[in-house]
């Protein structure tokens, strides 16, 4: 689950893509004894699974079969057995660790659909890093005369200016740009990062971000060791950067400091997230996912996706920057998923963004500023990672306008009908050419 970032003139930094390593005290490394932080991308974590289960399953029932079968297994000292367990609309499934004898004896079972190793994926990169200005608040900037409710930001990123514009941009200054976008700016909706946690008390939020729900808990703190998920959610919903200057964040801590997850913490996540916006009256229509994440295909982890979506709950997803076809990457893959490749200022696919038919439309990824995990602080990284977030902060950009689409199938089908078509140089094959637009003009 890379994103890609250039090299930093304000601090020192060295990296390497895949298992990351950063001189940067607000990054966190590898603690001793994490066996996780062993492995590399894509490799599978050693005696576990996730089990799927067949649709109409006692749940229960099964389960239960599962803790007495492992209880008589010879090795049960030395696995722990049934650890997580996901309920979201129809899928049905767990994860946990076990013996190949016991592994066995559930792949033959009656109610099981599929087994499949757990995998470890790794974000990476080098930031650049410099002091951000002072944020305004959305109502401070400068309302346009000829439309009542659009609104201009002038010194904005790159990104967000392509979003409102239907021409090439004058040059790839990474700031200095005009954002113009309706002042309802996602008032009312709900951006769920899935990633390394978020600096919620940032003032670039101004209060509207929350601490969700924390899969390493336990394991790490709550807080954002890595940058990347801040990153994100600035492009989501901050003041300065975001393309939904009035949307509430809730962080969602899938990934540890090092920049890993598996996809067991993953389903975790999208599981606490699912229960938390249908738990809540009108939360799952006015609601995404963003995942600025990759994973070798899951069936787990994109039928997740689709049963999420199911109940009402989109997910923006980055295609992956592997510089193939998103269909081998999950949640890229996912049928229901937005999927987002990356273009650089001038609207060339970067090279290194996945591509295919499993794309649904492209947006900015290369030299995109907004936030870091300390207070006052940009930095500027590349990659689908830095894409997905501009189409999060968009769907949600559009869910709060008047008759704005509801259903993760309206909404993607917005997304694309109001997309530049036929601009983006080097789609690559199989993939739309269609630019993500925020249709204000």
């Amino acid at each position: 689950m890379h994103s890609l970032t250039r090299s930093a003139h304000a601090v020192a930094i060295t990296a390497a893509l895949g298992v990351l390593s950063l001189a940067l005290p607000a990054l966190a490394g590898p603690t001793p004894g994490d066996i996780l932080a062993t492995l590399r991308d894509g490799d599978v974590v050693p005696g576990k699974y996730i089990v799927s289960l067949k649709p109409g399953v006692a749940a229960a029932d099964h389960l239960s079969w599962v803790r007495a079968v492992h209880r008589r297994s010879i090795s049960r000292r030395e696995t722990v057995g049934l650890e997580k367990t996901f309920d979201i609309g129809s899928f049905h499934a767990y994860a946990g660790e076990f013996d190949d004898q016991t592994i066995a004896r559930i792949a033959s079972n009656q109610n099981v659909l599929a087994v499949e190793p757990d995998r470890i994926a790794y974000l990476s990169g080098v930031p650049q890093l410099h002091k951000s200005p002072t944020p305004k608040s959305p109502s401070q900037y400068e309302s346009q005369a000829q439309t009542q409710t659009q609104t201009q930001q002038s010194n904005a990123p790159w990104g967000l200016a392509s979003l409102s514009s239907r021409a090439v941009l004058a040059n790839g200054d990474v700031r200095g740009h005009t954002y113009l976008f309706d002042d309802s700016a996602g008032a009312g909706t709900w951006a769920y990062v899935l990633d390394s946690g978020v600096l919620t008390n940032n003032s670039e939020f101004g209060g509207r971000a929350v601490k969700g729900f924390n899969a390493w808990d336990g394991t790490e703190s709550f807080d954002d060791h890595f940058g990347h998920g801040t990153h994100v959610a600035g492009t989501i919903a901050s003041a300065t950067y975001g393309v939904a200057k009035k949307a509430n964040v809730v962080d969602v801590k899938v990934v540890r400091g090092p920049g890993y997850s598996t996809v067991s913490h993953v389903l975790d996540g999208i599981n606490w997230v699912v229960s938390n916006a249908t738990g809540t009256p009108g939360r799952a229509a006015k609601s995404v996912i963003n995942m600025s994440l990759a994973f070798p295909t899951s069936t787990a982890l994109n039928s997740a996706v689709d049963s999420a979506a199911t109940l009402g709950i989109l997910s923006v997803v980055g295609a992956g920057n592997d510089g193939a076809s998103a269909s081998t990457r999950s949640p890229a893959s996912a049928s229901s998923a937005l999927t987002v490749g990356a273009v650089d200022w001038t609207r060339a696919r970067a090279e290194w963004s996945n591509y295919g038919s499993s794309v649904d439309v492209f947006a900015p990824g290369v030299d995109v500023a907004s936030l870091w995990n300390v207070e006052g602080v940009e930095s500027v990284n590349s990659g689908t990672s830095m894409a997905s977030p501009h189409v999060a902060g968009l769907a949600l950009y559009l869910k709060a306008l008047l008759g704005g689409p509801s259903s993760p199938t309206d909404t993607v089908s917005r997304v694309k009908k109001l997309a530049t078509t036929d601009v983006v140089v080097n789609p690559g094959d199989g993939s739309p050419n269609l630019l993500a637009y925020n249709g204000i003009a």
